[in-house]
């Protein structure tokens, strides 16, 4: 047996509060990755979600951690001004066709999420590079990611913060989805 780390603990407390909002009929989970990268040592743990009904948007938790987190943890030797800790890093992925809405999107990004993440916008676009086929073929829609980049690192003290959090995730999902609707 082990002493979870500071990623464990907040793993657990993520999926079980993402799990309840699926069983009260919020969310639908679609998707869990629970992945260990040999390679670099570093964990990731990433929950896709939709609405139940009519969705346009799927949304992405991911919550990882590094081998530098872990052994600064466990051994107690730290890099200078780095101190132990998980990622967590937020994503909604929508049509292409959604691409106008992005200043109203991005107001609402902004004031609920601004001050705690980085809001990135990208846009995504399948294309055909054979001029004869791209002007006989229509390209399929594209997609239209918003990813929210967390400015730092959070540990067991924003437990508390999870279902906060979440509602704000959800309540992000929602408003994608009504201006989506609306159009």
């Amino acid at each position: 047996m082990f002493d979870p780390t500071i990623y464990d603990n907040l793993k657990v407390v993520f999926e079980g509060a993402l799990y309840d909002l699926d069983r009260a009929g919020r969310i639908l989970i679609t998707g869990r990755d629970d992945l260990v990268n040999l390679a670099t040592m570093s964990r990731s743990f990433v929950m896709q979600v939709e609405k139940p009904e009519n969705a346009t948007c799927v949304a992405k938790m991911e919550l990882s951690s590094t081998l530098v987190d872990f052994a600064s943890e466990l051994r107690r030797m730290r890099l200078a001004d780095e101190v132990p800790g998980s990622l967590l890093t937020l994503s909604f992925e929508l049509p292409e066709r959604m691409v106008p809405q992005s200043p109203a999107l991005d107001e609402h990004f902004q004031a609920v999420w601004g001050e705690v993440a980085d809001v990135v916008h990208e846009r995504l676009s399948p294309f055909e590079p054979n001029p004869e086929q791209r002007k006989r073929e229509e390209t399929p829609d594209g997609m239209y990611r918003i990813t929210l980049y967390f400015k730092g690192k959070i540990d067991e003290d924003n437990i508390e913060d999870v279902v906060p959090l979440l509602e704000h995730f959800i309540t992000s999902l929602e408003t994608i989805e009504d201006v989506g609707n609306s159009r």
